[in-house]
C-alpha cells in the first residue's frame, strides 16, 4: 500500500510540475528570459519580431528537414535582454536552458552561439516555410544538430545559467 501510494504521489507531482510549467514561466506579455542570480527580462512578442532575422534548416535522424526556418538568433535575444557577459572569457563556463510550455528543455553552451567562439547560428524561429508559428509556438531550431534534439518546441522560458550569472 505504501508503494501505490508513493507512486501515485510521483504521478500527481509530476503532472502538477508538467501542468503548471506554462502558468508559471509563460507571460502573456512576451518571451521570459532569465539569468541565475534571478534576473529576468519579458520581450514583448511585437519587440522580438523587430530583432533581425535569418533562415536555417536543420537534420534529423531521418535526413535533412525539408523547411525552412526564419528567427532571431539566440545570441541576439540574450545580448538584447543584457544576459551576455561582456568578458568573452565567462562565456565558456555558461549554458543556456531553454523550456517549452510542455516542460521539455535542451541545454545550450553559451560558447556555441557566442560570436567570439563557435558562433553556432541557433535561432528562436518565429516562422516555417514562411508561415508565422505565432508567439506561443516559437521553436528553438538547432543548425546542425543530428537528431533535432536541441529543437524545443513552444519555447516559454531561457534561462543563462553558470558561474558569474
Amino acid at each position: 500500500m505504501r508503494l501505490y501510494r508513493f507512486a501515485a504521489l510521483l504521478c500527481l507531482t509530476g503532472l502538477a510540475s508538467v501542468g503548471g510549467i506554462h502558468g508559471v514561466w509563460a507571460d502573456p506579455a512576451g518571451l521570459v528570459v532569465t539569468k541565475g542570480s534571478g534576473a529576468k527580462v519579458t520581450i514583448p512578442d511585437d519587440e522580438l519580431s523587430r530583432l533581425p532575422t535569418i533562415k536555417v534548416a536543420f537534420a534529423t535522424d531521418h535526413g535533412a528537414r525539408q523547411a525552412s526556418f526564419e528567427g532571431p538568433l539566440l545570441w541576439t535575444i540574450l545580448d538584447h535582454a543584457g544576459f551576455v557577459d561582456a568578458k568573452f572569457h565567462g562565456q565558456v563556463r555558461q549554458s543556456v536552458l531553454i523550456t517549452g510550455s510542455d516542460g521539455y528543455t535542451a541545454v545550450l553552451a553559451l560558447g556555441e552561439i557566442s560570436p567570439e567562439f563557435e558562433a553556432k547560428q541557433v535561432i528562436l524561429a518565429e516562422r516555417e516555410d514562411d508561415k508565422p508559428l505565432g508567439p506561443e509556438h516559437l521553436r528553438v531550431i538547432v543548425p546542425g544538430d543530428k537528431r533535432g534534439g536541441r529543437s524545443v518546441h513552444d519555447v516559454v522560458r531561457i534561462e543563462v545559467t553558470g558561474p558569474g550569472t
